[in-house]
């Protein structure tokens, strides 16, 4: 289809992608009165109730309203299963979608970062950035942020059973951790979690929606990037598509490409950016050979182990006739059900005495679901379920573009176990049923239901976890930054062979950080900020 293009101008910076490095990027940059910013996103206005109640995450997910709803191939590892991806196609972007657990990763992370060649990503070195972001009442001043635009919380209503859950760990030997934000990671804690009064505070909340009136600051919904533009090695604007019409924004300073681990390396490639031979079959002009654009991409391997109890659980609440009441109650108290995301309770163990750090992260959930490709499908009984995920997965991935349409969807191949992933989690899993299976719980529990009481051997745990392993939603690494050669961006997020272009979302993560991802990538958007305002490419 061919498109007549209307110019929308020039600006000092545009930000592709309104999601949660993007947010953030949009805010600090238009603080300055002087600097013209325009965001483009392609999806909506935050508004939907999917997004504001906790609870509906599982109606959030998998909707085509919020979420790409991106589809990977099937996953030799897993009897060829095929996923859903999600990634939030809405302001916020995939913190509007997500379980809202608040975890900046361990300290080793960042430092692992830094010595592979990640100048300025050490903990010290983004240790202020988190406090910068945060307003949170837990954990010690010294280390927390109190005035940042990013609300996190306690959870407003706790379910009976994550006290349970906490107790059970700590007769196992698992350490009681107060802030697993804080000083150290490891040990077993209640959740703390992007909310205020029980409601869901996304980035776009914390960025966006106190600076929305800044003259300077123009924030496009509907609006489809399709390629960003380049003259003489130099990116200059982008060609974005607000209904049925194409626009051309021109760029004086800098594109910030804040579009996620999945859309961010596919824009690249159909720019012509990418690994050459790749972009040569899809027809493509090659701007610059990058071979690392698309490649590493990493995920949370998950796996799941489950009771079934003889008390309410939440994922019945929320599927009977108390649904009304736990509504009003959320709407006019923010308490509730209502209020919950999946993990009341979350701990951080290694896989094997010998481990020198926590390798294994736990989730408690009052909840018990299934995933398929079109989403979260909830239990229908009372039961409480723990997913236990690989810290730092061996695994490897990638994305590489179906043709040069960019309204075609990305092949995302991935899998999601090899050999020592799968090890590890055996390990996490075996842990957790002794968690489960301790005095703690005896007063609550019916029986086993996932694996069940047949799972015994490692064989049994194999087969049990390729039919049942899943994703953490946690995609990074495709556009990685560093200094080796499969490294598309520098340390100061500037992708490499290229002038005007920076790269600043998830996408530039090396390595998986220990937990959930939604507060790194946030810091990524405040820490790309800070590097543009002092000293733009």
């Amino acid at each position: 289809m061919n498109y007549e293009v209307f110019s929308v101008g020039s600006w000092d910076y545009i930000i592709v992608g309104a999601g949660s490095a993007g947010c953030a990027v949009a805010n600090r940059l238009s603080a300055d009165p002087d600097t013209r910013v325009l965001l483009l996103e392609a999806g909506g206005v935050d508004r939907s109730l999917y997004i504001r109640m906790p609870a509906a995450i599982i109606r959030a997910i998998g909707n085509p309203a919020l979420d790409w709803c991106y589809r990977a191939e099937p996953d030799p590892s897993r009897n060829d299963r095929v996923d859903l991806w999600p990634a939030g196609r809405i302001l916020g972007g995939s913190s509007s979608i997500n379980g809202m657990l608040y975890v900046r990763g361990a300290d080793y992370d960042f430092d692992r970062w830094a010595a592979e060649g990640c100048a300025g990503w050490s903990y010290a070195d983004v240790l202020p950035f988190f406090r910068r972001m945060e307003s949170t009442p837990l954990g010690d001043d010294g280390i927390r942020g109190r005035s940042g635009p990013v609300r996190t919380a306690a959870l407003r209503t706790t379910h009976p059973l994550a006290h349970t859950f906490v107790q059970a760990a700590v007769e196992a030997g698992v350490t009681l951790n107060e802030d697993y934000n804080g000083r150290a990671q490891e040990g077993v804690a209640y959740t703390e979690v992007n909310q205020q009064r029980g409601r869901r505070y996304n980035a776009a909340r914390a960025y966006l929606r106190p600076v929305r009136r800044r003259r300077n600051l123009a924030i496009r919904t509907h609006s489809l990037c399709r390629r960003l533009l380049f003259e003489n090695g130099r990116c200059v604007g982008v060609e974005y598509r607000r209904g049925d019409r194409m626009h051309r924004a021109d760029a004086g300073r800098e594109v910030i490409l804040c579009a996620g681990a999945i859309a961010s390396p596919k824009l690249l490639m159909l720019s012509g950016i990418g690994p050459a031979e790749q972009l040569r079959d899809a027809g493509i002009e090659i701007v610059k050979d990058s071979p690392g654009v698309g490649t590493n991409l990493q995920e949370h391997p998950e796996g799941m182990v489950g009771i079934d109890v003889n008390v309410p659980t939440y994922n019945t609440e929320i599927n009977s006739w108390k649904v009304v009441l736990h509504g009003l109650n959320w709407l006019l108290f923010g308490r509730g059900p209502a209020t919950s995301p999946y993990p009341h309770a979350v701990a951080f163990i290694r896989s094997a005495p010998s481990e020198p750090r926590p390798d294994i992260q736990v989730q408690l959930g009052p909840y018990a679901f299934s995933f398929s490709e079109e989403g979260v499908i909830p239990y229908d009984r009372p039961a409480i379920s723990a997913a236990i995920n690989v810290s730092h997965p061996r695994s490897r991935g990638n994305v590489r573009l179906r043709s040069a349409d960019p309204d075609a969807p990305p092949v995302i191949s991935h899998a999601l176990l090899d050999d020592d992933d799968m090890d590890r989690l055996i390990s996490g899993c075996r842990q957790v049923r002794e968690i489960l299976g301790g005095p703690a719980f005896a007063p609550y529990r019916i029986g086993e239901r996932l694996p069940g009481p047949d799972v015994q051997s490692d064989d049994e745990w194999r087969d049990y976890l390729r039919r049942t392993a899943f994703l953490g939603y946690h995609p990074v690494g495709t556009c990685k930054m560093g200094t080796d050669a499969l490294a598309v961006t520098r340390p100061d997020l500037a992708v490499r062979g290229v002038d005007g272009l920076r790269v600043a979302d998830a996408s530039v993560m090396p390595s998986l950080t220990s937990g959930n991802t939604n507060a790194t990538a946030m810091m990524i958007g405040e820490r790309a900020a800070d590097f543009i305002r002092h000293g733009a490419a």
